[in-house]
C-alpha cells in the first residue's frame, strides 16, 4: 500500500509539473563526438554521440521529459579521462525515430548496450529518473560492471523496478536530492531492496535527475561519478586477461 501511494504521489507530481506533457519537439544539433545509430529489438532507429575511445564503456541515458544533450557535457568529461562514453535519444526523442513510449525504454537502453558490448571490454550505466529504470531493467539481466542512478523513480512511465532491482549484482551508486517532489523518497526505497554492493548519496535541495548536475552540486555529482567509475575498474593486471 505505501509503495502504491508513492507512485500515485509521483504521478501527480509529474502531472503537475507538466512532465508528462508529449516529448519536446527539439531541434537536433551538433553534440560533437562521433554520430551513431542502432536498432532496437522491434525495429526503431535510435541516433547518438560517441565520446572518447578507452576501454571502459559508460552509456549514459537520459530522463523524461528531456534528451540525451542533458549528458554532453559529461560525456566529453569522461572521454578526458580515458572512458568512452554514449549517449542517445530514446524513441521518439530529437534525434532518434518512432513514437515516443517510455514503456519501452528498457529495450531502447538495451539497444544501446548491444552497440557498445562488442567495442569495450566493460560497460557501466548511467541513468537520471527514466534512464535509471531502464539501467536497472538491463542489468538485471546482463553483465555491467556499475550502475550510477540518479532520481530513480519505482515505477514510472509504465515501468516497474522493485523486482528488478533485487537482481542487480553490479556495484550501485544511487544519487538523489532530499526534496525533490517527483520521487519523494523512492530512490531511498530501492536502495533498501537492492541486494549488490550499493551506496546512496542524498544532496540538499529539490533538483531532479540530470538537474542536480547543472546545480550547485554539480561539481560534487561529477567528481563522485568519476569516483566510482575508477573505485569499479578491474586491477591493472587483470586488464590483458580476457
Amino acid at each position: 500500500m505505501l509503495r502504491l501511494q508513492i507512485v500515485a504521489t509521483f504521478a501527480l507530481a509529474v502531472l503537475s509539473a507538466g512532465c508528462f506533457a508529449p516529448s519536446p519537439v527539439r531541434q537536433p544539433q551538433d553534440l560533437g563526438g562521433e554520430h551513431v545509430s542502432f536498432t532496437t529489438s522491434d525495429g526503431v532507429l535510435l541516433r547518438g554521440h560517441l565520446y572518447g575511445s578507452g576501454s571502459t564503456g559508460v552509456i549514459l541515458a537520459h530522463m523524461y521529459n528531456a534528451d540525451q544533450s542533458d549528458w554532453t557535457d559529461f560525456a566529453q568529461v569522461l572521454a578526458a579521462h580515458g572512458y568512452q562514453a554514449l549517449t542517445f535519444d530514446f524513441r521518439g526523442f530529437t534525434e532518434s525515430e518512432g513514437q515516443s513510449g517510455t514503456e519501452f525504454a528498457g529495450n531502447d537502453l538495451l539497444a544501446a548496450y548491444q552497440f557498445m558490448r562488442p567495442r569495450v571490454s566493460r560497460i557501466f550505466i548511467a541513468g537520471a529518473s527514466l534512464g535509471s529504470e531502464a539501467a536497472i531493467l538491463v542489468a538485471a539481466r546482463n553483465i555491467v560492471a556499475g550502475l550510477i542512478l540518479i532520481s530513480a523513480p519505482t515505477a514510472f512511465g509504465g515501468l516497474e523496478v522493485t523486482d528488478s532491482i533485487r537482481h542487480v549484482r553490479a556495484p550501485i551508486l544511487f544519487v538523489t536530492s532530499a526534496e525533490d517532489p517527483l520521487v519523494a523518497g523512492q530512490p531511498q526505497i530501492l536502495y533498501g531492496l537492492a541486494q549488490a554492493p550499493k551506496s546512496l548519496v542524498v544532496y540538499p535541495g529539490r533538483a531532479h535527475g540530470t538537474a542536480i548536475l547543472f546545480g550547485p552540486h554539480g561539481a560534487e555529482l561529477r567528481a563522485l561519478m568519476l569516483r566510482f567509475l575508477a573505485e569499479h575498474q578491474p586491477a591493472p593486471q587483470a586488464l590483458s586477461v580476457r
